[in-house]
């Protein structure tokens, strides 16, 4: 295998993890546990919301018209999120935190459309979850707000999708 392929799939298996909604998927922190750890909840998000901007500006270049202003939009709304997070994350650990190199967007629109589509989807049910588990009020009111942000990503992705046939 040549090292452009290798190089491709660097990042694959977490990638589709993610978007696959596998149960044994390690995405929730604490799993085996059964315990709830904000540090690993929003350490999580914020890779998620580090791949979900890379993945939008991806797409964005792909594509033309509105479907390159509702990308862009997605990718400074990620920025938005992903700058919350690193700010609380760094409140609870004193550790500024929160870089991930394995996001890797994918190289066709049509598959990339949908796995962001399923990501959004994966995303707001990881923020609701997140709200239901946190005892901080702020942290409460702004994962839900994510959450809402993020069901609407998927709505537009969806029209996108429904749009490129």
């Amino acid at each position: 295998m040549d090292d452009m392929i290798k190089e491709s799939l660097d990042g694959f298996e977490s990638l589709w993890q993610r978007v696959s909604c596998r149960e044994d998927r390690p995405a929730e922190p604490g799993p085996q546990t059964g315990t709830y750890s904000l540090e690993d909840t929003l350490l999580g998000l914020i890779h998620d919301e580090t791949c979900a901007e890379s993945c939008a500006l991806a797409l964005a270049r792909m594509c033309r018209g509105d479907g390159r202003a509702v990308l862009q939009r997605h990718a400074s709304q990620a920025r938005r999120h992903l700058r919350r997070l690193r700010a609380e994350y760094f409140i609870v650990t004193g550790v500024a935190g929160g870089s991930n190199e394995d996001c890797r967007p994918l190289g066709h629109k049509l598959p990339a459309l949908r796995t962001a589509l399923l990501q959004a989807g994966d995303m707001a049910e990881r923020y609701e979850k997140a709200a239901e588990q946190t005892d901080c009020p702020a942290l409460r009111e702004a994962f839900t707000a994510f959450s809402g942000d993020e069901r609407r990503r998927a709505q537009e992705l969806r029209s996108l999708v429904i749009g490129s046939f």
